[in-house]
């Protein structure tokens, strides 16, 4: 599954777009199918359908015509769709639950608020490194106090919420009951480092896939949410908002 989740992103990337976005609603369609069809273990039937939603994913980030959008509705439009997904795919396996059981199901929890959110701190290291591999250019001609609170805003809210929900609370957890833990963390950061082709780099490839092992480490570790996500919205304010205008 991940050879065909690096195939897509490669033919995306590289080749077609359209055939890529044929390649992932293809894909998504023979998941289905199969998942329907054959009779699978309710673990593999989880993870496949979670992989699915990855695949929705991809779509929807390459698909769909966000150019009628201005670019400040991009991120928030993609990424509640994923959010939606995610929780509906939570709330399907846990239907008589609370929105607090819900929410502690997929490991958004309020215990060691503090400690969790200074965790984040391991996402500022982590964002000047990613910057000198990406060099992203500066967005603004001078920096921005507007800019950084929407980043702010966008990253934390949108971006690392919607992607540690669906890599780690949804994928990673899935994949801890059929490969076990440890692996579960490699394989959950390689299927985040294939979706990340897209800046077409190989050092950026190799970035991610070890980020991914730090997230998914904390994840497994702690058995929190809060804390992967604040380190991932972290890195990425450092990489967007601070370090192009600081380095």
């Amino acid at each position: 599954m991940t050879v065909l989740l690096f195939a897509i992103e490669y033919i995306l990337v590289y080749i077609s777009e359209a055939l890529g976005i044929l390649l992932a609603l293809a894909s998504s369609l023979v998941i289905y199918t199969l998942i329907s069809i054959i009779n699978i273990s309710d673990m593999l039937a989880d993870a496949l359908e979670n992989i699915t939603i990855l695949l929705i994913y991809i779509m929807l980030m390459s698909g769909l015509p966000w150019f009628y959008l201005s670019q400040n509705l991009l991120v928030p439009g993609v990424y509640t769709i994923v959010l939606a997904l995610g929780f509906w795919k939570a709330s399907a396996k846990n239907p008589n639950s609370t929105i607090r059981e819900l929410l502690e199901s997929l490991g958004i929890k309020r215990e060691n608020l503090k400690r969790n959110f200074l965790i984040g701190f391991v996402g500022i290291p982590l964002g000047a490194a990613e910057y000198y591999i990406l060099k992203p250019p500066p967005p603004t001609p001078n920096f921005s106090v507007s800019y950084f609170l929407q980043t702010t805003i966008y990253m934390l809210i949108f971006v690392a919420f919607g992607e540690e929900l669906l890599f780690r609370a949804l994928i990673q957890k899935s994949l801890q009951k059929i490969t076990g833990e440890v692996s579960s963390v490699f394989w959950s950061a390689l299927i985040f480092a294939a979706m990340h082709t897209v800046w077409r780099s190989i050092p950026e490839l190799i970035f991610v896939f070890a980020a991914g092992l730090i997230l998914g480490g904390f994840y497994l570790k702690t058995g929190n949410l809060t804390g992967p996500i604040v380190i991932h919205a972290v890195n990425n304010i450092v990489l967007l908002a601070i370090m192009p205008y600081v380095a």
